[in-house]
């Protein structure tokens, strides 16, 4: 969902939560004090850089400053949180919020924000209802946000109420036909039932034997993404199990792309020509790649379906099972033989 600069809440999960937030760029109009103005942007600052226990700290002492009366405050202590993965709280924030709020975009702000972490909270029935619920109570303050009804029609959908739910993404496509999310909508549309599925973001690289490989392109395929380093032992362990799934599987039905998270690109390149790595190459060096699907840590694999859909997040290492092993159930169901 994308409302201001204050926060970006995506589609895509990068720890459970089906969300993104970034902070803003601007202080809010709230922060009339200078004191305030400065700790909101601190925080401001230091969840631009992740230091996310420190933005909550700066957040706490701006709103204790405007007397624990900052509706903007409360809703980045929230961002913070949601952040810090302490999501009751961040809900409790987004009421103080909505319930201090000197205008009705700060509201919208607080209904619409407590809807994302509403239906991110485990798999809940009446999460899922109270999520719908704050979607419409935002609608009802401000109906010409076009996210706001792609959210609602997501959870109304998830909800299995089909025709209320595609009613709404419509309205969210007739406002926003080019809108970032239009692809999704229009997804969900034709196929309700994957509601809830996150939709891969789309990419274009260059690899190492010089391949420019985009996500569109590889559309009605199977995509792998393993997200390694060579400095990452349970990555290099995977190494020759990978080299078994792209002879099991045909380049025609399934991809395997490697991104590197590597810092020296000789150890790299030295790395995949010593193991033969035959597959396509990354060297996602700056990590771009890596923060556009929620990666944090090594090794990723994700499988993306032949519509784009995000099916499979698998993170770390199980020494119970290999990796293909681990892969196995969701590769049989996308291509049974």
């Amino acid at each position: 969902m994308r409302l201001r600069p204050a926060f970006r809440i995506s589609l895509l999960a990068p720890f459970c939560a089906a969300f993104f937030l970034t902070p803003a760029t601007s202080v809010s109009q709230e922060a009339n004090d200078p004191a305030t103005a400065s700790l909101m942007k601190q925080g401001h600052d230091d969840l631009a850089s992740h230091h996310y226990e420190d933005a909550l700290k700066a957040f706490k002492k701006a709103n204790q400053i405007s007397h624990s009366a900052c509706s903007d405050c409360y809703i980045q202590m929230a961002v913070a949180e949601t952040h810090l993965g302490q999501l009751d709280d961040a809900v409790k924030n987004c009421d103080k919020a909505i319930s201090c709020a000197s205008d009705d975009r700060l509201r919208v702000e607080g209904h619409a924000l407590k809807g994302n972490l509403l239906r991110n909270i485990g798999n809940d029935p009446k999460k899922l209802k109270e999520s719908a619920d704050e979607y419409a109570a935002a609608i009802q303050l401000d109906p010409k946000q076009p996210e706001l009804h792609l959210n609602l029609g997501i959870v109304l959908l998830q909800e299995s109420q089909e025709s209320d739910g595609i009613a709404e993404l419509n309205k969210y496509l007739a406002s926003s036909p080019s809108g970032p999310d239009a692809l999704y909508a229009k997804k969900l549309v034709a196929n309700p039932k994957r509601a809830g599925d996150p939709l891969a973001p789309g990419f274009s690289v260059r690899t190492l034997d010089d391949q420019q490989i985009s996500l569109d392109q590889l559309s009605g395929k199977i995509v792998v993404m393993d997200f390694w380093a060579t400095w990452c032992p349970p990555c290099r362990e995977a190494v020759p199990e990978f080299k078994e799934l792209t002879k099991k599987y045909p380049p025609s039905k399934l991809v395997l792309i490697s991104f590197s998270a590597d810092s020296d690109q000789q150890a790299w390149r030295d790395f995949i020509s010593k193991h033969d790595m035959e597959w396509p190459q990354y060297w996602d060096h700056d990590g771009a790649i890596a923060r556009e699907f929620g990666v944090h840590a090594f090794p990723t694999y994700l499988v993306i379906d032949q519509d784009g859909f995000i099916l499979d997040r698998i993170v770390g290492l199980n020494p119970q099972m290999s990796v293909v092993g681990r892969l196995k159930s969701t590769l049989q169901t996308l291509l049974p033989n």
